[in-house]
């Protein structure tokens, strides 16, 4: 659901959230008990709001389902939740402190998942405007924007943000690499060396949420190649780098609003394979007088890296709606192998890989 305000108090992880004060300069009065607006509720059904004290105040919905309905203080400050029971042509506001019982039948319950702080100046504002319903509070009258009807002031249009939720995710996104050591091993000591370190990677992905704290993780990272051409007195070469990865380990995360932010952590299996094609020039001799020419030529070899090692990281993703996130992960890996024939080479060095794209929850 949208937030209409920065300070929508909405925690997935239930922590206790303070609502923070507004000061409200509208040209409404200041409350003397809580006030509790419901919004795009069905036209002309009955609002009932249910406090602690068993007490229920109700009122009846205007044509764009919205209802005002006023409650004196209770005490000077208390804990609350929210609970929305939607029962067709009848909606149930339930402030209470504790869970209460369960809703009738027929009815279908949102529960805010916050607790409250509630004092005799706090309005909330419950919106109606989507599969679930949303709670927004102020510590004194309610901004304009959340409660305006028709002609007005325009407003940015409303994003339906979701929330991070267990399950499965597959991502893809674009981004850099770079390498911390590959361009000196490939130019050696030739002073003339020119390279390319710097360029495009992209990454695929799928993550399973047991809780929204922990998941579990595979992924497919291609670093973007590197390039080296160089050349000496007699000879000239060319050498490039490939390496694909793939990674396993897990990601450990917290929830703020709709965002996650998290780290990851554990392994990357790493393929890799390095070309060089090298061109030497004709040489001249003299000999006993004699001018001889001596061929030169160009030659190419290979060689293929395979090792495990580990990667660590982190990044943010912010669920857009229910289904989609976007997305944003850094990311260093220890990429090291051995020749997949034997003998000496092989490579060891740190990539470093930035990826941002698009994350999709799979399933319910």
């Amino acid at each position: 659901m949208p937030s209409r305000d920065p300070l929508l108090l909405q925690h997935p992880l239930r922590l206790p959230a303070l609502a923070l004060a507004l000061a409200a300069t509208v040209g409404v009065s200041v409350a003397t008990g809580q006030t509790v607006i419901v919004r795009s509720a069905p036209p002309a059904a009955t609002i009932e709001l249910t406090l602690d004290n068993g007490r229920v105040i109700s009122a009846t919905a205007d044509n764009y389902g919205d209802a005002t309905l006023a409650a004196p203080a209770q005490t000077p400050e208390s804990e609350a939740q929210i609970f929305v029971d939607s029962c067709g042509t009848v909606v149930r506001v339930l402030l209470v402190r504790l869970r209460p019982a369960p809703p009738r039948p027929g009815c279908t319950r949102t529960e805010i998942g916050s607790v409250f702080i509630m004092r005799p100046v706090t309005t909330f504002v419950v919106d109606l405007d989507g599969p679930l319903a949303t709670a927004h509070v102020a510590q004194g009258p309610a901004p304009r924007q959340w409660v305006e009807r028709g002609s007005g002031p325009a407003r940015p249009s409303r994003i339906h943000w979701g929330k991070p939720e267990k399950g499965l995710a597959l991502s893809a996104g674009g981004g850099f690499s770079t390498f911390s050591r590959a361009v000196d091993v490939a130019c050696g000591n030739v002073s003339t060396c020119q390279s390319g370190n710097f360029g495009a990677a992209i990454a695929l992905g799928a993550e399973y949420w047991f809780m929204r704290f922990l998941a579990a993780q595979v992924g497919y990272v291609r670093p973007a190649d590197v390039t080296v051409n160089g050349s000496g007195a007699n000879f000239k070469f060319d050498s490039r780098l490939q390496t694909r990865m793939l990674t396993v380990g897990g990601k450990v995360g917290g929830a703020v609003g709709p965002a996650r932010l998290y780290g990851l952590g554990g392994l990357n299996r790493l393929e890799a394979t390095f070309t060089t094609t090298e061109t030497i020039n004709d040489a001249t001799v003299v000999v006993d007088g004699v001018t001889r020419t001596i061929p030169g030529g160009t030659q190419s070899f290979g060689q293929q890296s395979q090792g495990w090692n580990w990667l660590l990281g982190g990044g943010v993703e912010a669920w857009f709606s229910r289904w989609v996130a976007l997305y944003g992960e850094v990311s260093v890996a220890k990429v090291k192998g051995k020749p997949t024939g034997g003998g000496e080479g092989g490579i060891d060095d740190r990539a470093l890989v930035a990826i941002a794209g698009a994350r999709v929850r799979i399933g319910r």
